[in-house]
């Protein structure tokens, strides 16, 4: 139970692909080769090659150079197999890896799912094709325990969800709450509301988002689990 509360993601095998399925001698012979030539180059045009390294790092320090970098890992930066969460790690995530972590959560439910929140997403940070082929679109609000999504954000996924996306219903996840008026407008627009309470028992406890949010899907019911592959199932592009 501790390692469950400590906020750790199970980490998934090398045998199970992505970057951990590299094995330790190709990253000593590409990290070897990598510093030959930079010496290299180093050598020819030392101050252009200073210059590019503190670039590089002053951009990486940068907020949005992590957000790119993170965006760009993509899938591999998603876990494979169970995960577990506690409130405690998703409270200390930025945005964007909290988006992440809902995808992984989705993936280990057994849903194809993509992560896609950037600027100008159209209320859609992560798109999901779940076992009854259902487009799905899931807002992620990464939030204080103490602060609440409003009724403005649920008409704002409720404009989008269905005209841009062609999705079936929408779901918002957040590590806070929702207002009177969020819980009163979601469901009449086909909105299902993950607050805190319910993220608790679908990140920490394990149970599946569609029994918790009593959605019936017959492979998200049975416990399959797909291949978390998006282009596996179906694209949405």
């Amino acid at each position: 139970m501790d390692a469950l509360r400590g906020g750790r993601l199970m980490r998934r095998s090398r045998s199970q692909g992505g970057w951990a399925a590299i094995p330790w001698w190709a990253w000593g012979l590409g990290s070897t080769a990598g510093l030959v030539v930079l010496w290299q180059v180093a050598q020819q045009w030392p101050v252009w090659t200073g210059f590019g390294l503190v670039s590089a790092a002053a951009g990486l320090a940068l907020k949005p150079g992590r957000s790119a970098l993170l965006a760009r890992a993509g899938r591999s930066a998603l876990a494979a197999g169970p995960v577990r969460l506690s409130l405690a790690h998703l409270d200390s995530l930025d945005p964007t890896a909290f988006e992440l972590a809902v995808c992984s959560l989705l993936r280990r439910d057994g849903l194809a799912a993509q992560h896609v929140g950037r600027a100008g997403d159209k209320g859609a940070d992560v798109l999901v094709v779940d076992g009854s082929r259902r487009r799905v679109v899931v807002q992620c609000k990464r939030l204080r325990p103490d602060r609440r999504v409003g009724d403005q954000d649920v008409q704002r996924v409720n404009g989008t969800y269905r005209h841009d996306h062609g999705a079936e219903f929408a779901v918002i996840v957040t590590t806070g709450g929702f207002t009177t008026a969020a819980r009163a407008s979601g469901p009449r627009y086909g909105i299902h509301l993950v607050d805190r309470d319910a993220l608790e028992r679908w990140a920490v406890l394990g149970e599946p988002l569609y029994r918790i949010l009593r959605i019936p899907d017959a492979r998200a019911r049975s416990g399959k689990r797909g291949p978390g592959s998006w282009r596996a199932r179906r694209s949405l592009g």
